[in-house]
């Protein structure tokens, strides 16, 4: 099927003649009403078609909403208020940013500068960072997990957040020494740090956050979970401030019911 600009505008209008018909029951529009219509809105459409980019970005948010929100309900408590879990930003803020990644993932440490961009100037979010450690290869070094649970045995030692910041911060490929040098660097203490990363309950969260990320549906990093927004990939500073935006706009609809 060829789709033309009257088919765009055609579509533009089911809202509206849906609204319509709502409105007027049964009475049919006039053929030759319909067709300035179709006119006008093609006209429009072709003079300004980023309206139309819009529109298709929005609707696969929302095919992407649909798809992954059941499962992130499910895990919603766990992701976002686990006892002890690494919070950074403001611990009280008003929204919280989910972040799943991999420290491994080139995305993820070049797009970790508008998310902690985001933070910074908001003031008022939480992110918790998820350890999400898909990039390791059967019969290779896993690295991403032995970073995965560093990073949590760092947070034993109460410098989650400079261990975190130091590794995606760094622009040398990460292996296993480089990850107990740049521990070394933010004053962690290594030998605790390789003997914490030990524990099977460290071992079982990392476990259990692959799980869980796998289940909603995340096959990439970086992921991000806002509200009821879901983010696949880095999209950049403004499509998390606007993710951020939206989720206030809906704390205050439901409260002002």
């Amino acid at each position: 099927m060829k789709i033309t600009p009257t088919a765009i505008a055609l579509a533009a209008t089911l809202p509206l003649v849906g609204t319509l018909g709502a409105q007027a029951q049964d009475t049919a529009i006039d053929p030759a009403e319909r067709a300035k219509i179709e006119r006008v809105l093609e006209d429009y459409l072709m003079e300004n078609p980023e309206i139309v980019v819009k529109a298709i970005r929005e609707l696969q948010r929302r095919q992407l909403v649909s798809q992954m929100l059941p499962a992130v309900n499910l895990y919603r408590d766990f992701l976002e208020r686990e006892e002890g879990a690494p919070v950074l930003g403001n611990p009280n803020g008003d929204v919280t940013i989910v972040e799943f990644f991999d420290y491994r993932c080139g995305y993820c440490r070049r797009h970790f500068p508008s998310v902690l961009k985001l933070v910074q100037d908001d003031g008022n979010i939480r992110l918790v960072p998820r350890q999400y450690p898909i990039l390791d290869q059967p019969g290779k070094p896993p690295v991403s997990f032995l970073a995965a649970k560093a990073a949590l045995a760092a947070h034993k030692q109460g410098k989650f957040e400079e261990f975190h910041l130091a590794v995606m911060g760094d622009s040398v490929q990460l292996t296993e020494d480089r990850i107990y040098t740049l521990a070394a660097s933010v004053g962690l203490n290594v030998d605790q740090l390789k003997a914490d990363m030990q524990d099977k309950l460290v071992e079982k969260n990392v476990k259990n956050s692959l799980a869980i990320g796998q289940d909603i549906g995340f096959d990439g990093t970086p992921g991000y979970i806002i509200a009821d927004d879901i983010i696949v990939g880095a999209e950049g500073y403004n499509r998390l401030a606007e993710a951020v935006s939206r989720a206030r706009e809906n704390m205050a609809d439901n409260g002002a019911e």
